[in-house]
């Protein structure tokens, strides 16, 4: 949408661009042009200090312009929530959205600088695309009811690829029950034919990850089936076991050995030989 590639390109030359992250265009009314944007910034902000920003970068002589094709009348900002939780810090009994992490890879989507620069406008197509396609699917997922919008964050590299990282923030309503990230990770692979096509992204099954977790790295630990512990503790037991018994079978045989080899030499000394001309007691 031109307006909010026109209010991001605004921010992302202020003196807020090292803060800003993103925002999106929420509602739009045609009939008198209001318009609604959903601003994200990295720290906490006043809200003055966010519209004299706007101000400023909008005055064209004696009135507002947004680029040279919008003509702003009026401009209010309001604090709704605080912006970016981390996945460590989500509220356990708040009534504000429940913030997940959601990472993938877009295997035909080549990587470079162009698409990481937010300024670029190879940036904003693929991130307002990659949004509408992410806002879709959970629109028409089992969990639509609580779910509110995802955005993505950053376009990133994939280490030994020309692939596309992709970082994104969706957000989720927690009146009716809390979501986990197993539940999320789940639906999203259901309706991305298994995690690997996202409307016309192809996408890597493997890279997908929801606050960190991935099935992929539950099916690693548990390739080889584990076995209850007092199995292991049987098992154990019979090797001590089959020890002992080779250790006393040798020591015994050691003891037979030796016997046999003693009654030998005291069975010599008993017969011997005898040799008739040396016999003492016929010299008598």
């Amino acid at each position: 949408m031109d307006i909010q590639d026109k209010v991001t390109k605004l921010y992302r030359g202020s003196q807020l661009r090292d803060i800003f992250i993103s925002c999106l265009v929420t509602d739009l009314t045609l009939d008198s042009m209001l318009v609604t944007i959903k601003a994200l910034f990295s720290s906490n902000l006043d809200t003055s200090v966010v519209k004299q920003v706007f101000l400023d970068k909008t005055l064209n002589a004696s009135s507002h312009w947004l680029g040279a094709t919008y003509q702003l009348a009026d401009m209010h900002v309001t604090e709704l929530e605080p912006t970016i939780h981390l996945p460590t810090d989500k509220p356990t009994s708040s009534p504000s959205s429940q913030h997940f992490q959601l990472n993938f890879t877009v295997t035909n989507l080549l990587y470079s600088q162009d698409i990481a620069q937010p300024g670029t406008s190879k940036h904003q197509q693929n991130k307002r695309s990659i949004e509408a396609a992410l806002n879709q699917l959970f629109r028409n997922s089992s969990i639509k009811s609580y779910f509110s919008d995802c955005q993505v964050s950053a376009f990133r590299s994939v280490p030994h690829s020309d692939h596309t990282g992709v970082d994104s923030l969706c957000a989720f309503s927690p009146l009716a029950r809390r979501l986990d990230r197993a539940a999320i990770y789940e639906e999203f692979l259901r309706l991305t034919q298994n995690g690997t096509q996202l409307q016309n992204f192809t996408l890597d099954r493997k890279s997908v990850l929801v606050d960190g977790y991935s099935s992929n790295r539950d099916d690693t630990l548990t390739e080889s089936p584990d076995l209850p512990f007092w199995a292991i503790i049987l098992i154990c037991l019979a090797v001590l076991l089959v020890l002992v018994t080779c250790l006393i079978c040798c020591l015994l045989l050691t003891i037979c050995r030796r016997k046999k080899e003693g009654g030998y030499q005291v069975q010599q000394q008993r017969l011997g030989y005898y040799l008739p001309h040396l016999d003492l007691r016929k010299l008598r």
